[in-house]
């Protein structure tokens, strides 16, 4: 006990000096009673400082304990608390200090039962400094890369869901950042790299909520470059795979404008559309204004759950009317049909055979389909 008040005597001048910066009240100072163990003590201290903003006492507090006691069994929770002091204490300086004593933590004690919390606070802290879209995107790269470490380590955590949404929170200001610039480069008419980047954005974040205006961008650009059947892949995709889209219309007109095939809505799609209807979250007005001013990216707009990715460079475009869909044996395409690879996106083109109407040749024996 004798080491608990050389501890605590130390400590005093700290916890006297606390009173009379923090508006004249006195702080309460833990002693010991009765058979309390000392390391408890200082450790419920901590614990009680932190709670009411003293973050360097209760840092304090808790180095003696590792330093008077370091075979103590409270030294694995008072790593983690003084982690966490720095977490809550905020700040560009606290978190960069939080991100580093979060990973002290987790190469000390690799088998703690913390071990999933310490990496989920290791993705908060670049999660909490991530800037807008608009942006340097450091941050969010690097939340996107904790976030994904934890869910592949921990994948049984109760924090998995949160993390998940987290990451997809992540990934929302990542996407935008690439719809942004390939929005950009098409003003200035640099159509390969407008392709580039939209490329990346549907690749990459198959859960982005504006995909739809990334396949438009995507469409427009391969337009520009004479590439038809390319273009009306990622138009047809706008159709299938976003019903409820506001350029769903705009989608068809260019089709049918292309002389191109209009595609089925795919049930599956519009089902996850009107969930993510349901789901989305109410922004009021006021809410909006502030969203102007914060330095924080919004992410209200981030979907609930995630979807299956776009095949890219894989499109098989049919030239011809479509057929009814139960021909779909006649989507497939032949054996030795060209593959026509442009601005990193290839695209094999599949002629449906003519109406007898339309061929004038139609009494002559039928040779083998022609394949280009």
């Amino acid at each position: 006990m004798s080491q608990l008040r050389v501890v605590l005597l130390l400590l005093l001048p700290l916890t006297f000096s606390g009173c009379f910066f923090g508006g004249g009240k006195r702080a309460e100072v833990v002693t010991p009673t009765g058979e309390a163990e000392p390391d408890k003590i200082l450790y419920e201290k901590s614990l009680k400082d932190l709670e009411k903003g003293r973050y360097d006492v209760a840092r304090l507090t808790l180095q003696a304990l590792l330093n008077t006691y370091p075979d103590s069994d409270y030294k694995e929770k008072a790593k983690l608390v003084i982690a966490d002091s720095f977490f809550k204490q905020g700040g560009t300086s606290g978190l960069i200090q939080a991100e580093a004593e979060y990973k002290d933590f987790r190469t000390f004690f690799p088998t703690s039962e913390d071990a999933d919390d310490a990496q989920m606070r290791i993705a908060l802290t670049h999660y909490n400094q991530m800037e807008k879209p608009d942006r340097d995107a450091t941050q969010a790269k690097a939340a996107e890369k904790e976030f994904r470490a934890f869910l592949e380590e921990f994948p049984d955590s109760p924090l998995r869901d949160e993390a998940a949404q987290k990451l997809r929170d992540t990934q929302e200001v990542l996407a935008e950042g690439h719809l942004r610039v390939a929005n950009h480069y098409m003003i200035l008419k640099r159509y390969d790299a407008s392709i580039n980047r939209t490329t990346l954005a549907i690749r990459d974040y198959p859960d982005f909520s504006r995909q739809d205006e990334a396949l438009w961008v995507l469409g427009q650009a391969l337009e520009k470059k004479k590439l038809v059947p390319n273009a009306g892949y990622y138009y047809g995709k706008i159709v299938s795979d976003h019903p409820l889209s506001p350029l769903v219309e705009n989608a068809r007109k260019k089709l049918e404008d292309l002389n191109l095939p209009i595609p089925e809505v795919n049930p599956q799609a519009l089902a996850r559309a009107q969930a993510d209807q349901e789901n989305m979250p109410k922004n009021s007005f006021m809410g909006r204004v502030m969203n102007l001013f914060s330095k924080k990216p919004n992410v209200s707009s981030a979907r609930r759950s995630s979807r299956p990715g776009i095949e890219l460079g894989q499109e098989r475009i049919n030239l011809e009317a479509a057929k009814p869909a139960s021909s779909s044996s006649e989507a497939t395409p032949a054996a030795g049909a060209t593959g026509d690879v442009s601005a990193g996106v290839g695209v094999e083109i599949v002629n449906r055979p003519t109406s007898p109407e339309a061929n004038p040749n139609k009494n002559k024996p039928a040779g083998p389909e022609k394949k280009n």
